[in-house]
């Protein structure tokens, strides 16, 4: 793992399959962090992760799809993920979507929002990215919420059941 940022709660690093075997404490952790609540809007490969074996199937799919990135306390204790991948239907390699959980027991403590805003400060600084793109659930507000306070603005193309919100980096 390379340590990306830290803010001063959290911890980021990326994960990469080069980087070696995953340990099986992580591989233990995935299946707690990845409960019903937290997956309920989330695409099928997300769902029913309940042991090692499944999380390492699902750690292959993340990795093999998009940037990784794990999400720690300070007690380096994984509280979730954030995945970067390429705006496809665009066919913009500078465009990305952005998608990140956190376990449902860190939820309301405003994590989410100093990760992001953390995230997306980096990213301006190291990245060629040129937008961030993130769906979410038309029932999940508390997300759309965070989105919205970060500077995302709502697209004009969501679907039935998401609403797609995009942010343009600003390059310092």
């Amino acid at each position: 793992m390379i340590h990306y940022f830290s803010t001063a709660r959290l911890k980021v690093y990326e994960l990469k399959a080069e980087h070696g075997p995953l340990t099986d404490a992580l591989l233990e952790t995935i299946p707690r962090i990845l409960t019903k609540n937290v997956v309920e809007n989330l695409p099928p490969y997300f769902q029913g992760i309940e042991s090692k074996a499944q999380a390492k199937a699902w750690l292959d799919i993340m990795l093999a799809e998009s940037r990784l990135f794990l999400v720690k306390n300070k007690n380096e204790e994984v509280l979730g993920c954030v995945f970067i991948s390429h705006a496809l239907e665009q066919d913009n390699y500078q465009d990305k979507h952005l998608g990140y959980l956190l376990a449902e027991e860190q939820w309301g403590k405003g994590l989410a929002s100093e990760l992001l805003h953390a995230f997306i400060k980096h990213a301006e600084q190291t990245e060629s990215w040129h937008k961030l793109i993130g769906g979410v659930d038309k029932h999940n507000f508390a997300s759309a919420k965070v989105l919205l306070k970060l500077g995302f603005t709502k697209r004009c193309n969501s679907n039935q059941s998401a609403d797609f919100y995009e942010l343009s980096l600003s390059k310092s």
